[in-house]
């Protein structure tokens, strides 16, 4: 799983398919130049709190995308995370729940 870390990158996301989950809003663009890999790009904003708040909720959306990904993400797409304040305090299993079904939300909507 790579990592998008450019603006325009991000900026390309603008139109993608959506999935809303009580911790995030996923986004998902198929994208051929990565050939079959996927990448994943994480949104924290201040609005979520300062930056130990940011940080744990970028720390915990990392380790259920890399339990979650290689089993159910679509290879050659781009998939950015936008955090909500959920996904600071959510359980775990069910933060892993959330992107699993918006992973295969936005599966259906993309093929």
């Amino acid at each position: 799983m790579g990592v998008i870390k450019k603006r325009r990158d991000f900026l390309a996301m603008r139109g993608a398919a959506k999935a809303h989950a009580p911790s995030f809003l996923m986004l998902a663009r198929e994208n051929p130049e990565n050939g079959p890999e996927s990448r994943l790009g994480l949104t924290v904003t201040k609005k979520l709190g300062g930056a130990v708040v940011r940080n744990r909720i970028r720390r915990r959306l990392r380790a259920a995308a890399r339990e979650v990904f290689p089993a159910h993400a679509a290879p050659g797409t781009d998939y950015v995370l936008v955090a909500r304040k959920a996904a600071y305090a959510r359980n775990y299993a069910m933060l892993l729940d959330d992107m699993k079904r918006a992973l295969l939300r936005l599966s259906r909507s993309t093929t």
